[in-house]
């Protein structure tokens, strides 16, 4: 078996970032709070800052993007010492894989020099996922009800939440 690589992703990687989000915003959209027509009209430029922060992290498969997830960290000094993990995705054909249980460990860890705890928030109804977290150390902190709107359908989100650094 080959090892799984996580790493951060930095400007060479823009256009295939932006390939995957987009991705998984069009055929997940239940699953994300971002909208795929305002992530699409963003700029290089706007995509080339968040690479610059180093909030982005993926796995590769035969040189090509197959899992990305975003670890974001709010600016007020109330509050950051929380990080969120947001817009993960995997690519159906490496679901299965451990590239989820991987990229969730190496975000943990990178969190754990600089912050206290991390949230994620998740489809209620995405079991999958949840259990994902769950195996992960996160537990649901609370429930957001019908927050995302798909066409017609709304659908309530988990607020999970883990500590991560090393005093807890």
């Amino acid at each position: 078996m080959t090892a799984i690589i996580v790493e951060r992703l930095g400007a060479v990687d823009v256009d295939a970032l932006r390939a995957i989000r987009l991705e998984s915003l069009n055929l997940h959209p239940d699953c994300f709070s971002a909208d795929p027509d305002i992530v699409g009209a963003m700029t290089t430029e706007q995509w080339l800052d968040g690479l610059s922060r180093g909030i982005w992290f993926g796995v590769r498969k035969d040189g090509a993007l197959v899992a990305i997830a975003a670890l974001t960290r709010p600016e007020s000094k109330k509050i950051n010492h929380t990080g969120e993990l947001c817009a993960m995705y995997v690519r159906a054909d490496a679901r299965g894989t451990g590239i989820a249980d991987s990229l969730i460990r190496y975000i943990v860890d990178v969190a754990a020099e600089e912050i206290d705890q991390i949230t994620v928030t998740v489809n209620a109804e995405n079991k999958r996922a949840i259990k994902l977290y769950e195996r992960h150390g996160f537990r649901i902190a609370g429930r957001i009800p019908r927050y995302i709107r798909v066409g017609n359908s709304l659908h309530d989100e988990l607020i999970m939440v883990r500590a991560v650094s090393s005093s807890d």
